[in-house]
């Protein structure tokens, strides 16, 4: 009996030692991988954003071609391009209405929900739908804001961008703006006095946005529709001539003022910054030229 003991106690000796991590050891391994994890998000944060970017770049750039091919059948024309008819059903239109703006719709007043946001891309009511039949194009991806309707869900708002007012204009000025009696208004795609030089869409902050256009006040140092920040300090814009770019702006006033106008609807009132005069120069030198 007093052998078995000894060998037990021999045996027990025999085997390998294991001691577990002290509690500062794994609060040091802990803080390795929370410093690790800071690290890489940032940088995983700038991939996404990145990507974002780039696939509105898509998206202004597919609004441009829809545009073109819709010109190629058209005489050489941009589609039309007006303050819209904010009265009119998106989800039901009319049986004899017909289309009468690029892309019909306006927040708040009948582009409210789902349903009539798959109706923006209805053939019945608007003009590039037949060449453009996704709505999600509209949207840059990197806009989240929500659309707060009188009915349904909550949604992600249907559209992020406007056509430029001196593009395709039918008709009079809205809030003074296009003046064609000192600037031109590019109706046709031949029309290139300006090159490829003259943006088609742009982005446009998420409360600026309101009717189809994006407008530009020539004669005043004034903002229409302010530029839209989704990607910092920069806009996604498509040109006349088919390209789209990311555009950079010197003053994060320009397209993301704090604190903010006291109306962002105040087309014709809301006075640009000192700083901003330089951004829009640039917007002003992008939108037309004069006669």
């Amino acid at each position: 009996m007093r052998t078995a003991i000894v060998f037990q106690k021999r045996f027990l000796r025999s085997l390998p030692s294991y001691v577990g991590f002290t509690l500062i050891e794994l609060l040091v391994v802990i803080a390795i991988i929370a410093i690790l994890a800071a690290m890489l998000l940032p940088a995983l944060s700038r991939a996404r954003q990145k990507s974002q970017a780039i696939a509105c770049i898509n998206h202004v750039k597919q609004l441009t071609l829809a545009s073109i091919l819709y010109a190629g059948d058209y005489r050489d024309a941009w589609p039309l391009n007006n303050p819209g008819d904010d009265s009119i059903n998106l989800a039901n239109p009319p049986p004899n209405h017909e289309p009468k703006v690029w892309a019909e719709g306006r927040e708040g007043s009948n582009l409210i929900n789902e349903q009539t946001a798959q109706g923006m891309v209805s053939e019945r009511i608007s003009l590039i739908a037949p060449y453009m039949k996704e709505k999600a194009v509209f949207r840059c991806p990197s806009d989240k804001k929500s659309l707060n309707g009188p009915s349904g869900p909550v949604v992600l708002r249907p559209r992020s961008f406007g056509m430029n007012g001196y593009v395709g204009w039918n008709t009079g000025p809205y809030h003074d703006t296009p003046n064609s009696q000192r600037y031109v208004i590019f109706r046709k795609t031949s029309e290139n006095r300006a090159g490829a030089s003259i943006f088609l869409f742009g982005e446009i902050y998420w409360e600026s946005l309101c009717r189809p256009m994006f407008g530009v006040n020539m004669d005043a140092n004034t903002i229409y529709h302010y530029p839209a920040n989704y990607h910092g300090q920069s806009s996604n814009l498509s040109f006349v001539d088919g390209h789209a770019e990311m555009h950079h702006w010197r003053d994060n006033q320009f397209n993301d003022p704090k604190p903010p106008p006291s109306s962002w609807h105040s087309h014709t009132g809301n006075a640009a910054r000192q700083s901003s005069y330089n951004d829009l120069a640039w917007l002003k030198e992008h939108t037309t030229v004069r006669r």
